[in-house]
């Protein structure tokens, strides 16, 4: 599921030490945003413009798109640069700017309250409180990913657009509604699952890379051929035949010397297990003979223990010869008994005559029997080892009998290629000749690149597409709300039929190489005072100016209210009031005053730029104007909806001749109570 987004909504603004907005008594411009229209009112050079500039500013700080472009569903690079020098505000003054001078504004996203303060001279940042606790950044981009993770965005290229050319309509406004791409880049920002618009946007990245490196390496191929000779000698042509037998006797020579070396490979592991194992081998039959030795001795002792007496011994030794016969040799010689029982009363050995003393009392032979019972189960371990030992060597053997004569011949192959292959270099002729093959050669090795190229190019494209097909799925969610709420701001201001006519099929090329890929888009169809059937208006060429403002003006207000769906919400507008005659600006006041009626629970919020002029643009957008077309007072209640920057700005040249000065103050004095 896509994580629920909250945009900015401005709440206050305080600007201090800065002389373009000087404010009331040398104070500085302090404004406070409520809900509904807050209008900024001036005349031209009195610093509209800059002000909205600098709402923006406050929050996207000195960063940009990294390669920004006027048709932003054309961008690969989806990242941030902070600017090295961001001087718009400096330029704007005669003085040099201090740290004293510096703005700031408090906003909310969601329930998260923020306030940041930027210096004027280069808007880096002076201090940033989230829910009033301090918070400090590296670097500029890094505040607005900061940002952009707050309001559910996925990065902070998506949160700089949306705020940028969402939010804002201002100057540099870019054209969304007659841009099928760039209509297709905010449905992937503001609505696709996460997963989908990464896809989309990892494929685009890539082709747009390997289209580039195509271009420039088929580029630099041309040249390459064009170097070579437009006509050959027939030598040159023999030495070419030579070069292409050369080519393939080397490919021939690498892959011999490749298969070489893995069947060599092979075999020297298998010689270095057997070495391995042989070792393990020795080491075990050396444990076995030792364990066989401590077993003599163990068992001596045992007997030892149990026949504890020079008379123990010789009575069974005795009833060995006369019973079951000799120990050693099996024989029962009768005649013996009576030599060793002699020697035995004499207390002598009756075996090596030694003279032997009484024999005390030993350990039990219980204790002699379990150690000789561990030697013997160590001993069958060791003998089981060795007869694994044994089947893995026979194991080992019959391997490397298997791969000697594959690995003789793997030489005997190799040698035959490698002496090939200097048969034939010693029958090249000349160095010109060789320059020009070895030209011949890297062209045919980058052909072969491009092919794989313009394979994974392919590849890449057939990705895109199976992304697109999902995104075609979740957008046909939206479309019905889409198109109800676009139809219902454009027809409240053009009053003309609009239809929203949605197409599944629109061409979209990725790349100069690549495939086109069909995405989804819409495109307007109205009626007009020579068409009385609605026709479809493809470019905003085949609408008027103020037409084509007000239906983009229309689609961002969509948008806005489809991703807040009932909650606070935010609009800046540099009205466009210059295209428009007076029936159409009090429809375009009453067109934005909707987007934020002042009597709501939600705290939607416009503000907006408009010129001391004389017209009626001003009270209606703040709603002072009725039917019939009688302008109203602004209530004391509402007095900080309309923002006079003729109180905060120095005087104009034209605002300093007095009859100009009393026209554009008695304007604005028909709707402000005294």
């Amino acid at each position: 599921m896509r994580k629920k987004i909250s945009l900015p909504v401005i709440e206050s603004l305080s600007v201090n030490n800065y002389s373009l907005y000087r404010g009331k008594d040398q104070e500085g411009l302090k404004i406070s945003f409520d809900d509904g229209v807050t209008v900024i009112a001036g005349v031209n050079g009195v610093g509209k413009t800059t002000l909205l500039t600098l709402l923006l500013r406050l929050i996207l700080g000195p960063s940009d798109p990294e390669k920004p472009t006027r048709n932003i569903g054309r961008v690969s690079k989806r990242r941030l640069v902070a600017l090295n020098k961001y001087d718009y505000f400096s330029k704007r003054v005669p003085e040099n700017l201090d740290d004293k001078a510096y703005a700031e504004l408090q906003f909310s996203i969601g329930r998260v309250g923020i306030k940041v303060s930027r210096f004027m001279k280069n808007m880096l940042i002076k201090e940033v409180k989230i829910n009033n606790k301090k918070y400090s950044f590296k670097n500029e981009v890094e505040f607005i990913e900061k940002l952009s993770e707050m309001a559910g965005f996925s990065c902070g290229y998506d949160f700089h657009m949306a705020v940028r050319y969402l939010q804002f309509f201002n100057e540099d406004r870019l054209p969304l509604l007659w841009e099928p791409s760039a209509q297709f880049e905010f449905f992937k920002i503001l609505f696709l699952e996460e997963e989908t618009a990464y896809l989309l946007n990892s494929a685009y990245a890539q082709i747009q890379r390997v289209d580039t490196d195509y271009r420039n390496r088929t580029n630099q191929l041309n040249k390459r051929k064009e170097a070579l000779p437009a006509k050959r000698e027939s030598s040159d042509l023999e030495v070419e035949a030579l070069d292409s037998m050369i080519l393939a006797a080397e490919e021939c020579y690498e892959k011999e010397d490749r298969f070489f070396i893995a069947q060599k490979a092979k075999l020297d592991l298998l010689q270095r297990d057997r070495q391995e194992l042989n070792a393990q081998m020795d080491e075990a039959e050396t444990l076995f003979e030792e364990l066989e030795k401590e077993y003599v001795i163990e068992d001596a002792q045992f007997i030892l223990q149990v026949l504890p007496s020079l008379e123990d011994k010789a009575k069974f030794l005795i009833q060995g010869l006369a019973g079951s016969g000799c120990f050693v040799c099996g024989a029962r010689a009768q005649k013996q008994l009576v030599s060793i029982s002699k020697k035995v009363r004499k207390g002598r050995c009756f075996v090596c005559d030694a003279k032997v003393s009484k024999a005390s009392a030993l350990s039990s032979p219980s204790t002699q029997l379990s150690g000789l019972k561990e030697i013997e189960e160590r001993m069958q371990e060791v003998e089981i080892n060795l007869g694994y030992f044994a089947e893995r060597e026979l194991e080992l053997e019959s391997e490397i009998e298997k791969i000697l004569p594959i690995v003789r011949k793997a030489v005997n192959d190799r040698m035959t290629a490698l002496q090939r292959l200097d048969d034939l270099k010693l029958q090249r002729p000349t160095e010109s000749t060789s320059r020009t093959s070895d030209l011949q050669k890297e062209i045919v090795r980058e052909q072969a690149e491009l092919q794989l190229l313009s394979e994974k190019r392919r590849k890449l494209t057939a990705d895109y597409r199976a992304a697109v097909d999902n995104a075609q799925v979740q957008i046909s969610t939206l479309k019905e709300e889409l198109r109800s709420g676009l139809e219902a701001y454009a027809k409240a201001f053009l009053q003309e039929d609009i239809y929203v006519v949605f197409n599944r099929q629109t061409p979209f090329k990725l790349a100069t190489g690549a495939d086109r890929v069909n995405i989804p888009s819409f495109t307007i169809k109205m009626t007009s005072s020579t068409h009385k059937v609605a026709h479809e208006r493809l470019s905003s060429e085949s609408v008027s100016e103020s037409q084509k403002e007000f239906l983009d003006l229309a689609f961002r207000m969509t948008l806005l209210d489809m991703i807040n769906d009932k909650e606070s919400a935010m609009l800046v507008i540099e009205t466009p009031e210059a295209s428009l005659d007076s029936w159409f600006m009090h429809r375009a006041a009453n067109l934005i005053r909707s987007f934020a009626p002042e009597i709501q629970e939600n705290g939607r919020k416009i503000i907006a730029s408009s010129n001391i002029n004389g017209t009626l643009m001003i009270p209606a957008l703040l709603g002072l104007v009725d039917n019939r077309g009688e302008v109203a007072k602004l209530e004391k209640r509402r007095e900080n909806h309309l923002v006079n920057l003729l109180d905060f700005t120095p005087p104009t040249a034209a605002f300093g001749q007095s009859d100009a000065q009393s026209i554009l103050i008695g304007e604005l004095e028909k709707i402000v109570n005294d």
